[in-house]
């Protein structure tokens, strides 16, 4: 069980974080802001190698949350979260998209079927991208990439935001602070000893956002996640024009993108005109459930969700996939419908614009792909399952190992 379209709001909302990040908050300061422009990381991408779809009226580019200690090592780490941001050009519409992680989708130009998530491990944003262009028919060649320390620091920085929590969510809660801590900080950390509103830290808004063994899974755990960011946006929102320059200096090193200076400026000059109208999650219909002993989450089918994704983002009645959207498709369909394929009845799609309930029950996943803030995928998370009445996909084991130069996720063998 993964997101719901309700809990968008976080994660949603990053595209104005980001903006407020890059771009110093407002346009006037421009100077200043180009000088916090060159901190950034910036990488780049062979565009003939995205698989992309042409969408007219559109600017699409994707958020990527990666799961790695360091920005600067980030080769073989899993997407934690996946939003497309589609910003109308003419009315200066924002729509956000948030992808399940653990959808299962045709990793890049590979014969392999694996979560979605897996995909930056195979081939980082370039993988990540095509795999989402070439299953939803879009044209994404622009997108930013943080991780945990970015939010950790970006809150510290910010003097800590407001969360409401509440009783049954401090254990688990705790445990994802302490684990947080250890990875992307010195082990140090205050735990959480009262439900209800309060101010918390940046390993506490974290381990919050992080949780989801028994608090609600991964659906709830989006939602947590976005939570946060929007309480750090409204922090922003309110904190002085010095308290906005901690969190630029702190913040700027620790992103990654390929968004040319002159398109972030672009940009950020119509950021008074945007309004997000619309957050969807993606697919919209699916079933949940384990082959092989790993979880994967099933489009219902990714054909129609991929046609009403554009008729709910695009506006584009009447949509017919393109020939290698209906290929992956029926591909998922043949490997969903082996008999190893065990559906999970507890995982139904949330209605539009609802939140779950608050469930203390166990997640479906087996506890080790815990921690999730730094591990790797396996050397080969799923082997492309073959032509056959009962694919069978491999689980990624319990310890991944170190990826060799020979066989790793970012050069899959296969």
């Amino acid at each position: 069980m993964r997101e719901t379209r309700k809990g968008l709001k976080i994660w949603q909302k990053i595209l104005i974080a980001l903006a407020v990040l890059v771009v110093g908050v407002g346009v006037g300061a421009f100077i200043y802001a180009n000088n916090m422009l060159d901190k950034l990381d910036k990488v780049d991408v062979d565009k003939d190698k995205l698989g992309i779809v042409n969408v007219d009226g559109y600017i699409n580019f994707l958020i990527m949350g990666v799961d790695s200690r360091d920005m600067d090592d980030s080769k073989g780490s899993r997407t934690d979260a996946l939003i497309l941001v589609s910003l109308e050009e003419k009315t200066n519409k924002v729509k956000l998209t948030s992808i399940y992680r653990d959808t299962m989708l045709k990793m890049g130009d590979s014969k392999k079927y694996d979560k979605i998530t897996h995909a930056f491990a195979y081939g980082g944003a370039t993988d990540t991208i095509k795999s989402l262009n070439q299953a939803m028919d879009l044209d994404i060649d622009k997108f930013v990439v943080i991780n945990w320390k970015t939010v950790v620091d970006m809150i510290n920085a910010a003097g800590g935001v407001t969360l409401d929590i509440e009783d049954y969510e401090i254990d688990e809660m705790n445990r994802c602070v302490e684990e947080t801590a250890s990875v992307v900080g010195d082990g140090k950390y205050t735990p959480i000893t009262r439900a209800g509103k309060q101010t918390v830290d940046g390993y506490q808004a974290v381990g919050y956002g992080r949780m989801r063994y028994g608090v609600g899974d991964d659906i709830k755990r989006t939602e947590r996640m976005r939570t946060v960011i929007e309480a750090l946006l409204k922090k922003l929102k309110k904190s002085s024009p010095k308290k906005i320059d901690k969190v630029l200096k702190t913040t700027m090193p620790l992103v990654k993108t390929n968004i040319k200076k002159g398109d972030i400026f672009s940009l950020a000059t119509r950021i008074p005109q945007y309004k997000i109208v619309k957050s969807e999650s993606f697919p919209y219909k699916y079933t949940g459930g384990m082959i092989d002993g790993a979880y994967y989450l099933i489009p219902d089918t990714l054909k129609s969700s991929t046609i009403e994704f554009h008729k709910k983002v695009f506006g584009q009645k009447g949509y017919k996939p393109s020939s290698k959207a209906i290929s992956i498709s029926n591909r998922i369909e043949e490997i969903a419908g082996g008999s190893n394929y065990i559906v999970d009845p507890s995982v139904v799609p949330p209605k539009s614009e609802e939140v779950p309930e608050k469930e203390n029950k166990p997640d479906i996943e087996k506890p080790e792909e815990k921690p999730d803030i730094n591990n790797e995928p396996s050397k080969n998370p799923e082997v492309t399952p073959q032509p056959s009445p009962e694919p069978q996909p491999e689980q990624p084991p319990e310890e991944p190992p170190t990826p060799s130069p020979g066989n790793s996720p970012t050069n899959p063998a296969g």
